[in-house]
């Protein structure tokens, strides 16, 4: 698995996660670092900036390559060149799981569920994913360390 991050910090906690490659795109050339470590491209980019990463997608992926964005804000285009993507036979899929159907829904919990049950999926920052527990008196704080770009998951102790 290849990421990419903006910060040391960062850089961190994805090789933490597990990631065997780290890019900081801010200090490093991305293209260059990624197509090093996969030189046929990759198969998957899984994007949360599509617009302002359609370049890097496209420079980076493998001949029949997806790129599946799940996020972008509300005003952000995608905007892709249509003869520099076309005979890479590139996918640029949405995923939105609120319409995600429900079976799939059902079997992504159960698999999640036994990856768990397995260890396999751990947390906590040693493992690339820092907690953050508030209380639920304590959610419009929770909130706000969101917006100011808090890193990891934020968690809402219920009593």
């Amino acid at each position: 698995m290849i990421t990419t991050v903006s910060s040391p910090a960062k850089a961190a906690l994805a090789r933490a996660a597990g990631a065997h490659r780290v890019v900081d795109y801010r200090t490093q050339d991305a293209v260059a670092e990624i197509l090093d470590f996969a030189p046929g491209g990759v198969d998957i980019v899984v994007e949360v900036a599509p617009g302002a990463n359609a370049a890097l997608d496209i420079a980076v992926a493998a001949q029949g390559a997806v790129v599946a964005y799940y996020s972008g804000g509300e005003d952000e285009q995608l905007s892709v060149p249509v003869l520099t993507s076309l005979p890479a036979n590139l996918r640029w899929q949405g995923v939105f799981v609120y319409t995600v159907p429900t079976a799939a829904k059902q079997q992504a919990v159960t698999d999640v569920a036994a990856a768990v049950d397995a260890g396999a999926l751990r947390v906590g920052e040693e493992a690339g994913l820092p907690l953050h527990r508030f209380t639920l008196e304590r959610t419009a704080d929770a909130h706000a360390a969101l917006e100011q770009g808090l890193i990891g998951k934020v968690l809402l102790d219920i009593p």
